[in-house]
């Protein structure tokens, strides 16, 4: 009679998984998001902060199933690699939703949240210089879908990076010296 012994997990593949199931969790809840129809600051902030805690939790199940799997072990590297990747597909199906969302959903979307936001920079005597240049970014958000993917991918690259490098400070869990 054989006994299975446990199949150590991968960093690729328990980053992927993870990512994909970041992905589309964030998909769900930045369009029930933009159906509330907040305001620009608003959105922004809890876009800013359901991302951070969706990310946060995700990242640590994924370092928990990665240890699980490998005897409980995980270097810093393995960490930041596992965070990196999802990190990297969340940013992708981030690029991807948006551009949907603003070329075939909702294309008032972007210009409600600029106007919204040139409204109130004007209230708060914010210098012109200044509107035109957050005016800029709305524009990019309404580009081609290269320059959607290129803007998701950055964001999730170093998003990914800073909450990769801080989480896995946490849960690395390296082997002892001298076992």
């Amino acid at each position: 009679m054989q006994t299975a012994t446990p199949v150590a997990s991968t960093t690729t593949a328990v980053g992927v998984r993870y990512g994909i199931l970041l992905g589309f969790s964030w998909l769900i809840i930045d369009f029930i998001l933009r159906q509330f129809s907040l305001g620009f600051l608003s959105y922004s902030l809890v876009t800013s902060a359901a991302a951070i805690i969706i990310s946060v939790v995700l990242i640590v199940l994924a370092h928990r199933a990665f240890k699980q799997a490998n005897g409980g072990l995980m270097s810093y590297g393995r960490g930041f690699l596992i965070a990196f990747i999802m990190m990297l597909i969340w940013g992708m199906c981030s690029a991807l939703f948006n551009y949907v969302y603003v070329h075939y959903i909702d294309p008032e979307f972007v210009d409600n949240l600029r106007d919204e936001m040139v409204d109130f920079m004007e209230r708060n005597r914010v210098p012109e210089v200044e509107i035109e240049k957050g005016t800029a970014r709305f524009e990019e958000m309404k580009g081609d879908f290269s320059k959607s993917l290129i803007s998701g991918l950055t964001s999730g690259l170093s998003f990914g990076a800073v909450l990769g490098l801080l989480i896995s400070i946490f849960t690395k869990r390296n082997q002892p010296e001298f076992e």
